[in-house]
């Protein structure tokens, strides 16, 4: 049964259409100028019947299934390799300003985002090396190093700044030396990037940091 009043005229009625062609938003007849909503805009009292219109509709099963195939593997397909002007960032910030997500919102979300869909998710087990790094007794250990240095870069001499307390022999090889104070040396942040850049991150010696040192002191005698 029709939803349109008696009398209503179609918009196409009367319009020829080229052969193989239909008039849809895929047509050549349907783009630019040719379309009959070109430049158009709905009233609010028009977005409105509309919005009430589709409100409470589903998609049946066989169109998810068919959305869930076109869009498998990617994330943000609409705007996938399209970066955001700074227009498009403002008028969605204006658009969410003032709006207040509901306790159930933030719950959907919440659970969405937990164990094998959470978009950190690594297996399931927590890297022990960061958990031994956020401990006490490591953080006491770090301490230790920078009283005993000084708070002093061992390399450039400098005193204070950014430091980190760099394990002499590798932290993962030398699991026994992960605390002891002789296998912590202070460096600068940017000359323990330097260290690691050079040398890596496993396998780390003491002949390693000895030569570290010992080029940059044969560079300033020069």
């Amino acid at each position: 049964m029709s939803k349109f009043k008696k009398g209503h005229i179609p918009w196409n009625k009367g319009k020829k259409m080229k052969a193989g062609y239909s008039i849809g938003r895929r047509s050549p007849d349907f783009k630019g100028e040719n379309n009959p909503f070109y430049g158009k805009k709905h009233s609010k009292e028009t977005k409105e019947k509309i919005g009430n219109a589709n409100r409470g509709r589903k998609a049946s099963e066989e169109t998810r299934a068919k959305l869930r195939e076109i869009h498998k593997g990617q994330s943000n397909y609409w705007l996938k390799g399209i970066p955001l002007s700074d227009e498009h960032k403002k008028k969605i910030s204006e658009f969410n300003t003032g709006k207040v997500v509901s306790i159930e919102t933030r719950k959907r979300i919440s659970k969405s985002q937990k164990g094998e869909n959470g978009n950190n998710w690594k297996g399931g087990i927590t890297p022990k090396n960061m958990i031994i790094r956020n401990n006490l007794e490591y953080k006491l250990w770090r301490k230790a190093v920078f009283e005993r240095d000084n708070w002093t870069c061992q390399k450039t001499g400098v005193k204070g700044g950014e430091l980190r307390a760099h394990h002499i022999q590798g932290f993962s090889q030398f699991p026994e030396l992960r605390f002891a104070i002789d296998n912590g040396i202070t460096l600068a942040k940017k000359e323990h990037k330097k260290f690691h850049k050079k040398y890596g991150y496993k396998n780390n010696t003491q002949e390693q940091i000895d030569e570290f040192i010992r080029q940059d002191n044969l560079i300033n005698r020069l």
